[in-house]
């Protein structure tokens, strides 16, 4: 049976670097754990699924209300180790999220995923996700 954990505690949160890491290069190790106490405190809230002594999967979501949808459970990372993959984590994740979003009254879950990640889109396409809009970015 896979155990979902939520990463709540300082050493919960490093031990999900390396998954993270893989899915958001840019970040620093070293500015990881203090970056993910900062989103909870936005509502952020990190799960992660561990074999081997280590996190292999892990996702990353939070809960917002918008007009045009009305309550959403908005999935911000969903990472697994390559070497983890195709053994069912990450669905089991989407599978806890679903269920957490229900009980939460949302209406959807949601994500963004870059156009480069088409292992990512055959999962999601999978749970039956579907593309509704292009997302705009504008750097400030």
């Amino acid at each position: 049976m896979i155990e979902i954990k939520t990463a709540v505690t300082d050493q919960d949160i490093a031990f999900c670097w390396e998954a993270m890491s893989l899915l958001r290069p840019m970040l620093k190790e070293n500015e990881f754990v203090n970056q993910i106490k900062e989103m909870q405190k936005e509502g952020y809230t990190l799960l992660y699924i561990s074999d081997d002594d280590k996190a292999v999967s892990l996702a990353g979501y939070r809960f917002w209300t918008m007009l045009y949808c009305s309550k959403l459970l908005y999935i911000d990372d969903l990472s697994t180790l390559e070497k983890y993959r195709g053994k069912g984590y990450a669905s089991a994740l989407l599978n806890h999220i679903y269920g957490i979003a229900k009980e939460q009254n949302c209406k959807s879950v949601q994500l963004d995923s870059g156009p480069a990640r088409t292992d990512a889109h055959k999962l999601y396409f999978k749970e039956n996700f579907t593309i509704n809009a292009y997302h705009f970015n504008k750097q400030l």
